[in-house]
């Protein structure tokens, strides 16, 4: 069996999709939900968490600045008044985190997506500036958002790899 699930190019379409298909349509929810918003950044970390040691986990940092402070946000305990000096309120909050968590494959297709895009070594005990890194932003726009990619490749040898529970 082979290390890789997919090929550079299935893996490059394949994450556009999870962007268009999976993302996307929450960031909208959240900017439609939540009119002082006008940004938010999609934040990538691969560590053990519970049932797999390869999950590739998934956090959106939301932001009333043009680019979300992710430094604040990591150091925000509960309200981040760097960047949501404007609170959102509870209900909308776990309403829209609900949707968020299942919409990101962590245990799946996320892992040969995006690995290849996190830092080595992270674990769940660091902070997310430690841990995580920014791989697109999402800005409002009159039009809708826009969203640009500016994940940086940091292990490419794990560009398309097979989840560990497929290896057997």
């Amino acid at each position: 069996m082979s290390l890789s699930k997919y090929t550079p190019e299935e893996t490059a379409a394949l994450r556009e999709q999870v962007l268009k298909q999976r993302v996307e349509p929450l960031v909208q929810q959240w900017f439609d939900k939540t009119p002082p918003l006008r940004s938010a950044t999609l934040m990538l970390a691969q560590f053990w968490d519970d049932e797999a040691d390869d999950a590739v986990h998934a956090r959106l940092v939301l932001s009333e600045r043009d680019t979300p402070d992710v430094e604040a946000a990591s150091r925000a305990d509960g309200a981040d008044p760097v960047n949501l000096p404007h609170a959102i309120d509870e209900d909308t909050w776990y309403a829209l985190f609900d949707a968020y968590v299942h919409h990101w494959p962590s245990n799946g297709d996320a892992i040969p997506l995006f690995a290849a895009f996190t830092r080595e070594g992270c674990h769940q005990d660091m902070t997310l500036a430690e841990a995580y890194t920014p791989y697109a932003h999402f800005r409002r726009t009159p039009q809708g958002f826009t969203t640009e990619v500016v994940g940086t490749m940091l292990r490419p040898w794990l560009e398309g790899v097979r989840p560990s529970w497929e290896m057997g």
